[in-house]
């Protein structure tokens, strides 16, 4: 199934790959931690011995194999190197978020039933510390004061010196516990084995087809899938490089060090990388599309790729939504076309952009050995070679999403008649307005988001005579006065309006008065909005909105 891409291909696990490269060019960089401006590499073979004396110590420490030992820690190489010695050890890997609250970071860590916790430098430690379950061993990686936890890094490798060589994992035996984000209730444990995400990985190089030793630049979290698969495990495959980003302060300097031959991100990274070329332009947007449509084209281009530190990069991909055509446009005008990539936790890659290809509004077609079907709900289902093994400890769950073979991922989807899969939201998400009608949020809030002056959207409208979009301002547009934002919004939904169905159009329009984040609690640690949260944050306002337009107003846009 793996023949013909350029990469070692009778490889099946990332143990496999590690040893493999470990021989093949053993004093080559794998790891780069970046600070101030400093490089600080591991190599190929000292990441396998620090990978084999760590492992040694898990399996010391725990006597047998499938305990659960979890990473918490910013993406650095020790994330990795932990990462790799516990699926070595034949231990089970849980990698938990910088950013998740206490009340979530218990509930994962209790339900887990985690024993170890390898620390390392994380945002939320301070406020989640306190509630570390009992009986949990926790390892300071290094940089992290000693007191922090029970062993340091270093002393806990002594631990593995002498000891005998772990067997390791069954290839289809769970390895590794990934924890959804929780927007319709309880986090899930995603359970999947060295053979599932293996085949992921190769199903990744295949379609991309990536290059032995490409560089890779970490900086979106690796306790997300997505992350581990397309960054790590990538890396592992095809024994590039992983350059680990310091802060958001120092990116531009990183990617310029890391020069990325592959580079990875979401819906709004993409917005910043188009909105800072184009803040540092001279006259704005439109001397920035008249130069790269001019006569001097390419050198335009080829100096807006230098100044975002992408001059190297051969392929751009993009997940977790579809990107607005608008920053495609710019992308593609900058010589680096962004390729969309779509999956879900349970199951991926589902769906990636083929080169060339020219349908913005869709997330490609389905990746190599992977099948799609639309069912007559309008529900997407798949299978394909990296299938998860089902859900930790709910059994229910797994049989809800789990069924004959094929993956209910939840989304409501379509094909065209070229077979790319188009997105229109979530089952759960789709509402009845008081005309008894349903409406899918998801398309319609894209529209919205097309626009420059927008960052985030959630129509709500369940049992309200129209529905109500909520807003919040682009960072970019902030210093825009507020009637140009309502001109422009109201102008937006008049357009918007005329494409849709009468029961689906928005009747309301609530400007936020600030960004939707973790930290107020509107959105997932892996960046989704949590409807529930709106509702119940905005609830007054859509009630005051909804009783506007019971008695008959015209479209009211609120700034709160």
């Amino acid at each position: 199934m793996w023949e013909g891409n350029s990469v070692e291909t009778k490889r099946k696990t990332v143990m496999e790959d590690l040893a493999f490269w470990a021989g093949k060019k053993p004093d080559t960089p794998f790891l780069v931690d970046l600070k101030d401006g400093r490089e600080t590499p591991f190599t190929w073979r000292e990441t396998a011995q620090t990978v084999d004396r760590a492992a040694r110590a898990i399996h010391a420490h725990f006597g047998e194999r499938d305990h659960k030992a979890a990473i918490l820690s910013k993406n650095r190489a020790h994330w990795i190197l932990a990462d790799l010695a516990i699926l070595k050890s034949g231990s089970v890997a849980v990698p938990v978020f910088t950013t998740m609250r206490p009340e979530t970071f218990h509930y994962v860590l209790d339900f887990a039933d985690v024993e170890l916790l390898f620390l390392g430098e994380s945002a939320n430690w301070a406020e989640v510390k306190a509630h570390v379950p009992e009986g949990i061993t926790i390892v300071t990686l290094p940089g992290i004061d000693a007191t922090e936890g029970d062993i340091t890094w270093d002393d806990f490798l002594k631990q593995g010196d002498g000891q005998p060589a772990p067997t390791g994992h069954a290839v289809e035996d769970i390895a590794t516990l990934i924890f959804t984000s929780g927007t319709t209730g309880k986090p899930k444990g995603v359970m999947h084995s060295l053979g599932s995400i293996g085949r992921a990985t190769k199903t990744l190089v295949e379609q991309t087809e990536s290059g032995p030793g490409w560089h890779f630049i970490s900086y979106l979290p690796l306790a997300h899938l997505a992350e581990r698969l397309i960054i790590e495990l990538h890396a592992l495959s095809v024994g590039g490089t992983i350059f680990f980003n310091e802060s958001l302060e120092t990116f531009g300097l990183d990617l310029r060090i890391a020069r990325p031959n592959y580079f990875f991100g979401v819906p709004r990274i993409w917005d910043k990388l188009s909105s800072a070329v184009i803040a540092g332009t001279d006259g704005g947007a439109d001397a920035l599309k008249a130069a790269l449509t001019g006569p001097h084209a390419s050198m335009a281009a080829a100096a807006v790729r230098d100044k975002l530190g992408l001059a190297s990069v051969e392929k751009l991909v993009s997940t977790t939504a579809p990107v607005p055509p608008h920053i495609k446009e710019w992308f593609d005008l900058f010589g680096l076309p962004l390729m969309d990539g779509y999956g879900q936790t349970e199951i991926l890659p589902l769906a990636t952009t083929p080169a060339g290809s020219n349908k913005p509004h869709t997330v490609g077609k389905p990746a190599p050995g992977v099948e799609v079907r639309i069912t007559e709900e309008g529900e997407l289902i798949a299978r394909g070679p990296g299938c998860s093994l089902g859900y930790y400890k709910m059994p229910e769950k797994t049989a809800e999403t789990f069924r004959d073979g094929w993956v209910h991922t939840g989304d409501r989807a379509e094909l065209d008649e070229d077979g790319f899969v188009i997105l229109k939201g979530r089952v759960k998400e789709t509402f009845k307005t008081a005309k008894g009608k349903y409406v899918a949020p998801m398309p319609i809030e894209a529209k919205f988001l097309e626009s420059d002056y927008l960052d985030q959207a959630c129509l709500v409208g369940h049992g309200l005579p129209q529905t109500v979009i909520l807003l919040v301002v682009a960072e970019t547009a902030t210093h825009v006065p507020a009637p140009e934002i309502e001109a422009h919004v109201r102008e937006r939904v008049a357009e918007i309006n005329a494409t849709l169905e009468r029961h689906a159009q928005v009747g309301a329009v609530l400007m936020a008065p600030e960004p939707w984040t973790i930290e107020n609690g509107i959105l997932t640690h892996t960046m989704k909005v949590r409807r529930d949260r709106v509702l119940e944050r905005f609830g007054p306002e859509i009630d005051k909105a909804a009783q506007s337009m019971g008695n008959g107003a015209v479209l009211t846009v609120e700034f709160l």
